[in-house]
């Protein structure tokens, strides 16, 4: 892989920046998971957008924003080709290393789902309550100081 990030505002973002992720978003949570909500949403205007591309090939994206004075971070996905690569772990390592500088003194919020509950913890993210179901999915709240978050 020869992979170059960006961070970026939704303003900052080119047109065509902009499509691959919406395109990314759709096939991994739209197509492969068969969920049906509002995507795009109005959170992408003030998110930070965090993406990878692979040889001009959008592989791995995240958003990170702020909504009633809580900070969270979702829309994680990488491109189906390349999980198993470590890709997804270098994804949340930017978005945790961005969530310490910014949001430092934040307490990080989240609702992830069930089957990627392990995978957030290795980052410091802890549970909060049971499960349940949000939009199609099985989710649980989850949450850490961002001083505490680690990279994994």
């Amino acid at each position: 892989m020869n992979l170059k990030w960006y961070v970026k505002k939704f303003t900052g973002l080119t047109t065509t920046q902009l499509h691959d992720i919406y395109q990314l978003r759709a096939k991994t949570f739209v197509k492969e998971q068969d969920r049906s909500y509002q995507d795009p949403d109005d959170v992408d205007l003030d998110a930070r957008h965090i993406f990878a591309y692979d040889q001009g090939h959008l592989v791995a994206y995240a958003r990170i924003y702020e909504h009633d004075g809580i900070v969270s971070f979702g829309r994680i996905t990488t491109d189906s080709s390349y999980r198993g690569t470590g890709l997804g772990k270098q994804l949340m390592n930017h978005v945790m290393a961005i969530l310490k500088v910014h949001y430092r003194d934040a307490t990080i919020e989240i609702d992830a789902q069930t089957h990627v509950q392990k995978f957030y913890e290795k980052f410091g993210l802890t549970t909060e309550g049971e499960p349940y179901i949000d939009l199609g999915a099985e989710v649980i709240k989850m949450q850490a100081p961002a001083k505490a978050l680690v990279l994994a």
